[in-house]
């Protein structure tokens, strides 16, 4: 909302402004210092003496304005700056306009129309009250009704000495968007602004800005082009300075962004590939550099390889060597520090990674000069920068950037690589300690999972799938077993959490679960309700859920009694042979083991006939961040109705190869069950 000061005469046609907002609070100290000269590069006029005597100075001297008095010159005016206020005197159809602009104890009228002698000659009038100040105060467009009711302007010189009455003022603004002055137009009369007016201003000003701006940048460049040519003798130095300076300038103000772009990538990255990928393709971006690869070394040989590669030319790379991922990655170093000869990389990235240090090459020459015979060479470059990645004064790699001209390396880009060097080192080293973790994890978790009994009535299968993202280890396991008395006990679980804890706790879990199943003849509530109470005796700090289900000895005709309960777990799916596949959740789901150690669990009943086929399974099989599990759980009873007619081991490969394809975002365990 535009702010209109003064009474209102009410709504016009087009929508006149009418109600007052209050009077603007004006800044203690100027607003403007006027440069050297006056604002803007414009020249600054002697102080105005006293105006002549008029009741209404506007309408006397009209909106052609007047001729300077005799003896005067028009040190302030400025012909194009006039046409803008004719321009706002003929679309708005007053009689006066100003382009003012605001220093700390003055306003100058560089271009105006319409007012009286001495203004229209001398250009200047006091600060005090001024509605202009209000208007740079502001940054706003001001629209006052009658400045004569306005407390704030009534004392204006622009309303006792120019007898202005209604004005309309909106701001004008240096290069950086600052409000320096105001474009106005005076009314003699009291006059209710319309929006429309308002706008039109508006637009006129930033015109009239437009022109100021340009204006100071030609005046600043031709301060530089006067300094420049003042200083012809130092030119040639000063031009090479400016070149590294700037130079140093772009990398200083790029630096901040890349590595903070190159951190958060490397952040989010779980595999050492997946960092070097990150790196080299956003080094590449942020830089001016020809090629950008990292190299990190193998696990089983210590050769350090490219594993990442960016180039502006798709063809650019290490001769005769493929590009892409090789092998496992890990530590080069034993403890005595010594690298084993690389593989694919040039003699000035071997070198960087034995003695642990940046190393430049200006040009191929050099670097071909230095290399040992055999050695790969970087094609379709000339510079190149070798910066290891050091974690703890052991190199795990090594960055590679290279440009396609020979060149000298600033101390800038030494700095900004060696620090994108040490962000690298630190995410591949991180996810070295991941995999570490991850590989002992899953051959912990491997080694829990049992090896399925082979029985006479009833066929097993099982399938444990790692997630494909690489960095997901849990609680995920199955289990299977022969009691004595003749059942079959079959367990499905997920301890939470995925990590080597988890997996850890899971093998406690399922050691006492077996240990329990055996030494008693208790049904599978009794069974969840005893193992909950050992592990809050033992003080295990689990939460997991299992399904437990007991297999009774086969009846007449093979029919089985199964007796289940579920700690939270995902319903088992049954399919019988010519009736499709029912989802066993017809029942209450009891609390999670850990949760609330002995809460009251409940068992369920029903008939198995021969070659019925059982499906247990983790919440990898169905969870999705798109769907909820009730649709997940839809779509694995489809998958396992299309597949149950096959042997069970093709049974389980259908069914994940259906809802989980190349691998899930999480673990996943399955164990099918058939009677014979």
């Amino acid at each position: 909302m535009v702010p209109q000061r003064g009474p209102s005469a009410g709504e016009q046609d087009d929508h006149a402004l009418g109600s007052a907002e209050g009077a603007l609070v004006l800044p203690e100290t100027p607003l403007v210092e006027p440069p050297v000269g006056g604002p803007l590069g414009l020249p600054v006029a002697p102080p105005p003496p006293e105006p002549a005597a008029s009741a209404h100075p506007l309408l006397v001297t009209g909106a052609a304005g007047v001729a300077p008095a005799a003896g005067t010159a028009a040190a302030g005016r400025d012909g194009a700056l006039d046409r803008h206020a004719r321009l706002v005197c003929s679309v708005l159809g007053v009689p006066a306009a100003v382009v003012s602009l605001v220093s700390r104890r003055l306003q100058l009228f560089p271009g105006a129309v319409g007012l009286p002698e001495p203004w229209q000659t001398t250009r200047l009038a006091d600060l005090s009250r001024s509605s202009c100040q209000q208007v740079v105060a502001s940054g706003r467009p001001l629209a006052v009704r009658d400045a004569r009711e306005d407390p704030d302007l009534r004392d204006d010189a622009v309303v006792t000495e120019l007898g202005a009455v209604g004005y309309l003022g909106a701001p004008l603004r240096g290069s950086e968007g600052e409000a320096i002055g105001a474009l106005a137009a005076l009314s003699p009369e009291p006059r209710d602004w319309t929006r429309r007016e308002v706008a039109l201003l508006a637009d006129l000003a930033a015109a009239c800005s437009a022109e100021l701006q340009l204006r100071r940048a030609l005046s600043d460049a031709a301060e530089v082009r006067a300094a420049a040519e003042s200083a012809r003798d130092e030119a040639t130095t000063a031009q090479m300075r400016a070149v590294g300076e700037r130079r140093d300038a772009e990398v200083a103000h790029a630096r901040s962004q890349l590595l903070l772009e190159v951190s958060r990538a490397v952040a989010e990255a779980r595999e050492a590939e997946d960092v070097a990928a990150a790196v080299a393709s956003r080094v590449l971006r942020g830089t001016q550099a020809h090629l950008v690869a990292v190299a990190v070394h193998e696990r089983s040989s210590g050769a350090l390889r490219y594993v990442a590669r960016e180039s502006r030319d798709p063809g650019a790379g290490v001769a005769g060597v493929a590009a892409g991922p090789v092998g496992e990655l890990g530590a080069a170093a034993d403890g005595s520090g010594v690298v084993r000869e690389p593989v694919d990389v040039p003699e000035g990235a071997a070198l960087c990674a034995r003695e642990r240090r940046a190393v430049f090459t200006p040009d191929a020459a050099t670097a071909a000069a230095t290399a040992s015979t055999g050695a790969p060479a970087l094609e379709g470059v000339e510079a190149a920068l070798h910066a290891p990645l050091l974690v703890d004064g052991q190199c795990v790699g090594v960055l590679t950037v290279a440009w396609r001209s020979a060149r000298t390396l600033l101390p800038a880009e030494r700095e900004l690589v060696t620090a994108l060097a040490d962000a690298a080192a630190q995410g591949v080293q991180r996810c070295l300690v991941l995999r570490t973790e991850r590989d002992a994890a899953r051959t912990l978790q491997r080694a829990m999972l049992t090896e399925l009994p082979d029985l006479a009535d009833v066929e097993l299968a099982a399938v444990y799938a790692p997630a494909a993202a690489g960095h997901q280890v849990g609680g995920d396991w199955y289990d299977a077993l022969r009691h004595p008395d003749g059942s079959t006990l079959l367990v499905i679980g997920d301890v939470t959490g995925h990590d080597i804890s988890a997996a850890a706790t899971m093998g406690q879990v399922r050691s006492a679960l077996r240990t329990l199943a055996v030494a008693t003849t208790d049904t599978p509530a009794q069974l969840l309700t005893r193992l909950d109470e050992t592990l809050s005796v033992l003080g295990s700090d689990v939460l997991a859920t299992v399904l437990a289900i007991r297999l009774d000895d086969g009846g007449e005709h093979g029919a089985r009694r199964m007796r289940w309960s579920s700690a939270g777990h995902l319903p088992a799916l049954l399919a019988l042979p010519g009736e499709g596949v029912a989802v066993l959740d017809g029942h209450e789901v009891d609390l999670l083991l850990g949760l609330a150690p002995g809460s009251a669990r409940s068992d369920n009943e029903v008939v198995l006939p021969a070659g019925a086929t059982l499906l247990l399974y983790t919440d990898g099989l169905v969870e999705r961040r798109d769907s909820d599990l009730t649709e997940g759980i839809e779509r694995l009873a489809v998958a396992l109705g299309a597949a149950a007619e096959l042997p069970l081991p093709e049974l389980l490969d259908a069914v994940l190869g259906e809802l989980v394809g190349a691998g899930g975002a999480d673990d996943v365990a399955a164990l099918a069950v058939r009677t014979r």
